[in-house]
Formats: structure tokens, C-alpha cells, sequence
């Protein structure tokens, strides 16, 4: 329920504020003096807000009570109110507009979802929800809610839009998927005819360096050897000629060299020896190394494609494994999913039938019942039928596409009912619609702007009764021209122009006694008070 709505700056409105009641409202006043910007202003704060230009600011703010429809939108939303009510504000600049919920700054597509299917506003420059066919199933559906083949079609649907969106996923060129299959296969088969071991990589770098580097060092032993002992010219060969010198000496006092000597030739051999014993030690075989070379050309190559190492090389042989795996069974998954859509698609069509066949039944009671307002409405041979196409598969909503169609007199073909050229009939139906459905749909403010359009003076007190009795049990707005409306109202306010010599503002006033008397006077053109 809206309990008031104020604004400041706004339009021609310097300031305004209305309290609501429960029931049922009206908003009268000359043309031009402020009943579309009041307008404008109940669709700023359900998220429409009008063209601003220009530096100025001004605001909005409608007050509602959290309640029914409400309390679920907000929860949906994901949105915590701690108060029992509700403070859309609308604040304008030349550059943006802001929205704040309780104080909060949100998105205006918030506000926009928050008041869906809650506030509705009739008017003939505005679309609504009853002109939108793509929502007419729920007409039908809200006295369906809890009845099982609307739930058991729903779930149903829930299934089939899983499995089709699965499907869908998987609409992959066939010739597409075994080009990847073969390369796959083919990225699978050189790895592991490499026979890999994990770590081998670095045994192996460990092993190349060691013969690489065992070859230099056997030359130079092989060097070594030469110079100390196997050359023709050798440090073995030169200490045994000085030996043999030292000797022809000896006897003169010269034994202590021929020690030295002996000594020196001692660690000469020593190290001979040691050179010997470490060539032995590094003594490779030519095919082993190459047979090492050769192994780690093959994981370099290896590395340069599939990882950094081994153990990368062979985490993605099991990665293409994986994937092998998938798309071999791709095909075989698919088969089971078309045939749980086939099943699911018998299922829906069988429930869809059965739930065509109720919301036929209960187009038919509606249609009656508008046809009764119609005939209040001076509208005799006005119908209104649901119609019910078929789709070529089934949509959230059903199997069938559902559509209001009208005529509005006997003989003429029946159209959609957003076709309607007069606007005097559009209101009409509309109005038939609503006093039909007014228990029915999960609205808690519904405002008819130029309602009474094309509607004469004679229809005015019937156009009224259904108004006071769609108030009756929804909180009812309307913008009118027709005193018979306006004196049925709960409460009364009229939008005037106030001028001065260099401004036109608009106020809004409530009215009561003797002030709603003298306006009500006014609309109906007679001096004299209005009978009751």
C-alpha cells in the first residue's frame, strides 16, 4: 500500500505531499494543471523516472507499507528492511538520478523489479501488464496456484531446460571432434612411447655432464701420464738418469741426495699411480653416451611441447587422457540425454494438455464474468476469450501461447485486446478486467489514469461503482474528469495552477465539506450541490 507521496522542485510543483487512505483515491483538476506530473512522479518512485534537464535538483519520495507481494520481491532481491516501511526517495540533477531505498543507495532496476506486478498504472500512454500478452498465462495460472499440473509442469520444465541447455552444450562438429580425437591420440601415443620415468630428466643431465666432462679429464690424465711416466721424454725417465749420476757420487759424502732422489721418484710414482687408478674410474663407453645423447634429445623435444620437466611432460599425457576419455564418451552421453528429453517432452505435452484444459475452463469463467462488467459498462455484446495457440515445443508457461481477445460488438472478428483503437473502450475492458480479477492478481496499488475517457456522463456512476468496488480490496488511484468517480472516493485531492507575474506553479490539496462540494459543483458544470 502507498501511504503518502511528496516531492520538491519537481516540475512545476515546488513542493507537495498526499496522504493516501486503503481505498479509493481520485486526483481531480483543470487540463494543465498537474495531474500528469503528479503522475510522473508515482512513476519516478517505482523506478521510471522522467527526462531531467538542467542544473536544478529536485526530488521524489513515496512511502509504502511492507506487506504481501512486497515482502517476497524483497526477499528475492536479496534486500533487508529492518522497518515496517518502506522510503523510495528519487533525488534528480542535471547529471543523474539517484534511487535510495531507506536511505540506501540501490540501482533503478532494483526499484524496477522491487514494484513489478505490484503497482500497476493504467493509463493510455502507458504500457501494462494486462496489455502484454506474454504475460496472460498468469491471469489464468494465479486460481491454478498449488493444483498439480501446474506444479507438476513446472518441474517438468525445470528438467527439460537442464538436459536441453546440457545438450546445447555439447553441439560440437562431429568431423570437428575426431580431428581432436586423433590429435589427441596422437600427443598421448609419443609420450608414452617414451617410456618416461619420473625425474629421469634430471639423472639423466647428471649423467651427460659427467661424461662430458670425464672426456676433457681423460685427455688431460692421459697428458699427465705421458709427462710423468709413459712419454719417451717423462719426469720418470729424467729422475732415473739423475738416479744413476747421483750414484757414481755416492762415496764422496753424497748419500743424503741419493735419499732425496729415492723419495721424489716415490711420490712421482704416487701420483702416477692415482692419475692411473682415476682414468680407469672415468673410462666411458662411447655407445653409452651416445646412447644418453640421444635420450635427452628425445625429452627435450618432449619438454618444448607438452612442460618443463618430466613430471610436467607426464601430468599432461594424463590431462589428454582425461579429455580422450570425455570426448569418447561425449557421444554416448549425448544418446542418453536425447532419449531423457524425448521421455521428459511426452511428459510435458501430456501434462501440457492437461493444464491447456484448465486454464480453458478458466478463461471461459473469466470471459463471463467480464462479459457481466461489459454489460454494466454499457457495453452489450462485448466479449472478451482466451486463446490458446499451440507452440512448437514447450516454454516455461506451458505448451500453449495464451492470448486475450476481444470485440467490442456482436459480428465483429475478435482481435488482441492491445489492438483496441478507441480509447473509451480500451478503458472499458480494462476496467471489466480488473473488477473481474481484482482477488486474483498479486497487486496492492492499481492507478487508472483517464479511465473515464470516452466514457460519457450517463456511464460515469457506473464507471464509479466498479471503481468503488475494485477498492473495495485493493488500494485504488484515479485521475478523473467525472464527478460521479470523484464523489465516491475515500479521499479527494485537486491538483490547481497558481500564477504570478513571473511563475506558474502546481498544488495539490485535500479536499473535504464544503471545498470537495464546490469542486464537485465545478466538474459537473451545475451551480447547485450534487445529489448523493
Amino acid at each position: 500500500m502507498l501511504l503518502s507521496l511528496s516531492g520538491r522542485n519537481f516540475f512545476t510543483f515546488k513542493e507537495f505531499y498526499v496522504e493516501f487512505s486503503g481505498g479509493m483515491n481520485v486526483i481531480t483538476g483543470e487540463s494543465g494543471a498537474g495531474k500528469t506530473v503528479f503522475l510522473k512522479a508515482l512513476w519516478a518512485v517505482i523506478g521510471y523516472p522522467p527526462s531531467w534537464e538542467g542544473e536544478d535538483r529536485g526530488s521524489v519520495e513515496g512511502n509504502f507499507t511492507i506487506e504481501g507481494n512486497l515482502i517476497k520481491r524483497l526477499a528475492e532481491l536479496g534486500i533487508e528492511i529492518d522497518e515496517d516501511q518502506l522510503f523510495v526517495g528519487v533525488s534528480f540533477t542535471g547529471q543523474r538520478t539517484i534511487y535510495r531505498l531507506n536511505g540506501h543507495i540501490v540501482s533503478r532496476q532494483i526499484v524496477q523489479l522491487l514494484f513489478k506486478d505490484t503497482i500497476e498504472i493504467h493509463s493510455q500512454h502507458s504500457n501494462v501488464s494486462l496489455l502484454d500478452s506474454a504475460g496472460h498465462y498468469k491471469i489464468l495460472d494465479h486460481s491454478l496456484e498449488g493444483e498439480l499440473c501446474l506444479t507438476e509442469y513446472r518441474e517438468l520444465y525445470a528438467d527439460y531446460s537442464k538436459i536441453k541447455r546440457e545438450l546445447e552444450s555439447m553441439e560440437i562438429d562431429p568431423a570437428k571432434i575426431n580431428r581432436e580425437i586423433d590429435f589427441l591420440t596422437f600427443q598421448i601415443n609419443e609420450i608414452e612411447e617414451a617410456f618416461l620415468k619420473e625425474d629421469e630428466d634430471v639423472l639423466l643431465e647428471a649423467r651427460y655432464k659427467k661424461y662430458k666432462n670425464a672426456k676433457f679429464l681423460l685427455e688431460t690424465f692421459r697428458e699427465l701420464g705421458d709427462v710423468l711416466k709413459d712419454g719417451e721424454i717423462s719426469v720418470y725417465n729424467s729422475l732415473n738418469d739423475a738416479l744413476s749420476l747421483i750414484m757414481k757420487v755416492e762415496g764422496f759424502g753424497y748419500s743424503e741426495w741419493l735419499q732425496n732422489l729415492q723419495v721424489a721418484i716415490e711420490e712421482m710414482e704416487s701420483l702416477y699411480n692415482k692419475v692411473s687408478d682415476e682414468s680407469d674410474l672415468l673410462e666411458i663407453d662411447d655407445e653409452e653416451f651416445k646412447a644418453v645423447e640421444d635420450r635427452m634429445t628425445i625429452i627435450q623435444g618432449l619438454k618444448r611441447k607438452y612442460g618443463q620437466t618430466v613430471s610436467d611432460i607426464l601430468k599432461s599425457c594424463e590431462a589428454f587422457r582425461n579429455e580422450l576419455e570425455l570426448l569418447q564418451e561425449l557421444e554416448g552421453r549425448k544418446g542418453l540425454l536425447e532419449k531423457s528429453i524425448e521421455a521428459i517432452l511426452e511428459k510435458l505435452k501430456i501434462v501440457g494438455k492437461t493444464l491447456d484444459k484448465r486454464r480453458e475452463e478458466r478463461g471461459i469463467e473469466i470471459a463471463k464474468d467480464v462479459r457481466s462488467h461489459l454489460e454494466d459498462l454499457k457495453m452489450k455484446g462485448a466479449e472478451l476469450r482466451f486463446q490458446l495457440q499451440r507452440e512448437e515445443e514447450p516454454k516455461s508457461y506451458g505448451i500453449s501461447k495464451i492470448s486475450m481477445l476481444v470485440k467490442t460488438n456482436p459480428g465483429m472478428d475478435f482481435m488482441e485486446i492491445g489492438r483496441v483503437a478507441s480509447g473509451g473502450e480500451l478503458s472499458r475492458y480494462l476496467l471489466a478486467l480488473e473488477s473481474a480479477l481484482q482477488n486474483q492478481l498479486n497487486m496492492s496499488v492499481i492507478v487508472f489514469d483517464e479511465v473515464d475517457s470516452g466514457v460519457g456522463q450517463r456511464l460515469g456512476a457506473v464507471v464509479a461503482d466498479k471503481l468503488l468496488q475494485i477498492s473495495s480490496g485493493l488500494q485504488t488511484i484515479v485521475i478523473t474528469h467525472l464527478p460521479q468517480i470523484a464523489e465516491k472516493s475515500e479521499r479527494h485531492f485537486a491538483v490547481r495552477k497558481e500564477q504570478s507575474q513571473f511563475d506558474t506553479i502546481s498544488v495539490i490539496e485535500q479536499l473535504s465539506g464544503s471545498t470537495r462540494d464546490k469542486e464537485l459543483e465545478e466538474m459537473s458544470g451545475q451551480t447547485g450541490q450534487i445529489e448523493r
